[in-house]
């Protein structure tokens, strides 16, 4: 029969490791955000005064069709000063914030990824080397190696999207590896305990 009291602690273990990974790497190692790289504004502060046609709005200098697709081929958008009308009087030049957001948030994954490798190897390790003489050390020790797979899980998931092509399977291949190997010697450390009993 399965003892729910059991599957409880392992599970309550498993999860509050994974967050408190996840809050670890948050305290220490911010996010960005992306007000701080795009801090331009896509709409008027203000209504505009009487909706305009394209036609009627003024002509200004407006960019070459050469300098809007190198804008788009660096990833980046044209950037436009509107009147209170909503015209665009003047062409400020290519935006790059979006990129350089992306930039940074695929760094920031990167080494969420690394951080998070780490210490779910950390929690692996706990519940490899916690000493099973007891049967709570062994709940334990179970909690510990869930919430230390569970964290390498989401640490991968969010840097998967990044991974290049042969790199996924790689990844994948390897935590299948330790997902696998774990099984076993944990099976097998359950077999000597019984056979001691």
């Amino acid at each position: 029969m399965v003892d729910l009291r059991r599957v409880a602690i392992i599970f309550i273990i498993a999860v509050l490791y994974a967050i408190f990974v996840n809050a670890v790497i948050g305290a220490f190692y911010l996010a960005p955000k992306y007000e701080d790289y795009c801090k331009s504004r896509f709409y008027p502060e203000k209504p505009y005064a009487a909706p305009m046609e394209r036609k009627d709005c003024p002509k200004y200098k407006e960019p070459a069709q050469e300098e809007l697709d190198k804008c788009a081929e660096q990833k980046g958008f044209p950037e436009y000063r509107y009147d209170a009308y909503g015209c665009p009087v003047e062409y400020k030049g290519c935006n790059f914030c979006q990129r350089d957001f992306d930039n940074a948030n695929q760094k920031y994954n990167f080494n969420y990824f690394i951080f998070s490798s780490i210490l779910a190897v950390l929690g692996i390790a706990i519940g490899l080397l916690l000493p099973i003489k007891h049967s709570l050390n062994e709940w334990i020790a179970a909690g510990f190696m869930l919430g230390g797979l569970v964290t390498l899980f989401f640490g991968t998931f969010r840097y998967y999207q990044y991974l290049g092509r042969y790199i996924k399977p790689v990844v994948i291949f390897l935590e299948l590896a330790i997902v696998i190997y774990l099984s076993y010697k944990k099976l097998r450390d359950i077999k000597k305990k019984d056979k001691r009993r």
